[in-house]
């Protein structure tokens, strides 16, 4: 398994056990399961362009996908309304303990930049490609915070909302100063 894999896994697995209790008795549609990830990655990511000085990097990852982005913040919105009463306010401290996750992974994990830079070189070679190909090549799949829905359980849902999310995951990085 390369290394970029086992980070992958490992974010996953660290975001699923730090939101478990928050989204006990709730599942979640295929589409928001792939919204939760692609939030993760988008965080990580984020993490690691800050931390690693790879801004121009993101700024390209985040141009590159921009309307995946957009719909997978969208669609984990959408999970997080339904999963709580706070809504829109879970799914801030979801992403914002996400980013504290990783940033704490960035201080411990040797090799944690060099990771990254192949992460941003596999996103500008899967240019053009959906948001989901990409995380089939980084291997980017495993566990979220949600199980996901049986097709009983989704037939039974209200239609998830189409509407667009303002700001969210379509926010580019700046360089510090």
């Amino acid at each position: 398994m390369c290394k970029t894999t086992k980070i992958a896994l490992a974010a996953l697995a660290t975001v699923a056990l730090t939101t478990q209790a928050f989204a006990a008795g709730v599942c979640s549609r295929a589409e928001e399961t792939a919204g939760v990830k692609a939030e993760i990655l988008q965080q990580q990511l984020m993490v690691a362009a800050y931390s690693c000085h790879l801004e121009g990097a993101y700024n390209a990852f985040v141009v590159n996908y921009r309307p995946d982005l957009i719909a997978a913040d969208s669609a984990a919105q959408s999970l997080f309304q339904r999963a709580s009463a706070r809504g829109t306010d879970a799914y801030q401290t979801f992403k914002t303990q996400m980013a504290n996750d990783f940033s704490m992974d960035y201080q411990n994990q040797d090799g944690f930049c060099d990771n990254a830079q192949d992460m941003f070189q596999t996103a500008a070679e899967h240019r053009g490609e959906s948001l989901s190909s990409l995380m089939a090549a980084l291997s980017f799949d495993g566990a979220t915070p949600f199980d996901q829905c049986t097709t009983r359980e989704a037939a039974a849902m209200p239609p998830a909302e189409d509407e667009m999310v303002e700001g969210g995951s379509s926010g580019a990085v700046h360089a510090r100063r």
